[in-house]
């Protein structure tokens, strides 16, 4: 059972993301398997508390969004924004009555007190665009239940858009939503592929996937938590990652949505994807598609090409 709600109100952000209704896929998916209803009841809960969270912390980042004295950098890739929005989600998980630890992308591992949930949470995904005041990025919030240990685990997420869309969101067992809205992937697949890659030999393979698949469109925009969401949903036939350097705090949110929604996301090998959540961890080769024939053929590809190898 969740944690009662602190008499504190969370941190409120004047503009919080709203939940527009574009764009919105109306059929209702089907109940997930082997989940009952008192667990579903407890996972749908998580999601609506950091649903809340996610899109407060994307308003907060919208209004700061091309002000230079939060795009700067302050240590490697990470900019000032980056620690304002990871700072405001723990303040509001804790405001909200949460107990547990946050694996969170700039800090590692932090304890909220008390027993509760792991939070998985990258509090801006696609920050090189954010700093370049280029719209799109993200925030992504995951929950694995309260004595998990495994990124497989996770039961609830959201990937919550910066500047435009409403964030896409799962619960086990009470399906994927968009916004306020319950909704299943397209039934055919946008013919897009969103795209990650560095070296000769991945950007070789990246061309013989997309003849073979007949010739997808090739689109690699800079935030893979909100890619790998809307594959998902069947905006885009296939997510592949061939650099070999995302990290649970990345694909968290994007796994479970990814699995609620009926889809498969695998690592280089075809092995489900997996990691430790006692810290930020790599995860490397991400491939993921809303059809498991796509996901088998492109596997296939590159296990041909060696192209799938860091």
């Amino acid at each position: 059972m969740l944690a009662a709600r602190a008499s504190a109100p969370a941190p409120k952000h004047p503009r919080g993301m709203g939940l527009p209704s574009e764009c919105l896929i109306l059929r209702v998916p089907p109940a997930s398997r082997g989940v009952g209803a008192s667990e579903a009841g407890s996972f749908e809960e998580y999601r609506k508390v950091i649903l809340r969270v996610a899109a407060e912390a994307a308003g907060l980042l919208r209004d700061l969004s091309c002000i230079e004295s939060h795009t700067r950098v302050v240590r490697g890739e990470t900019i000032r924004a980056d620690l304002e929005s990871e700072e405001y989600i723990i303040d509001a998980l804790r405001a909200e009555g949460m107990g547990g630890r946050v694996v969170t992308e700039e800090r590692g591992l932090v304890e909220l007190g008390g027993e509760g949930p792991t939070f998985i949470v990258d509090p801006l995904d696609g920050s090189t665009n954010y700093r370049n005041c280029i719209p799109w990025s993200s925030v992504s919030i995951a929950v694995a239940p309260r004595g998990s240990r495994r990124l497989r685990d996770v039961v609830a997420g959201v990937v919550a858009p910066v500047f435009w869309g409403s964030p896409l969101s799962f619960s086990r067992g009470s399906g994927c939503y968009e916004g306020a809205m319950r909704v299943e992937p397209l039934e055919e697949p946008a013919g897009v592929i969103f795209v990650y890659v560095e070296r000769p030999d991945a950007a070789m393979a990246l061309a013989e996937v997309t003849k073979s698949l007949g010739g997808l469109k090739v689109r690699s925009l800079g935030s893979a938590a909100l890619e790998l969401a809307y594959t998902a949903l069947g905006r885009a036939k296939v997510f592949l990652d061939l650099r070999g350097k995302l990290r649970n705090v990345d694909v968290a949110a994007g796994l479970g949505l990814t699995v609620e929604c009926g889809g498969s996301i695998v690592g280089e090998g075809g092995e489900p994807l997996d990691s430790g959540l006692d810290g930020v961890e790599r995860v490397g080769t991400v491939i993921s598609s809303p059809e498991q024939s796509t996901l088998r053929r492109v596997l296939g590809i590159l296990g041909g090409s060696g192209g799938g190898r860091p």
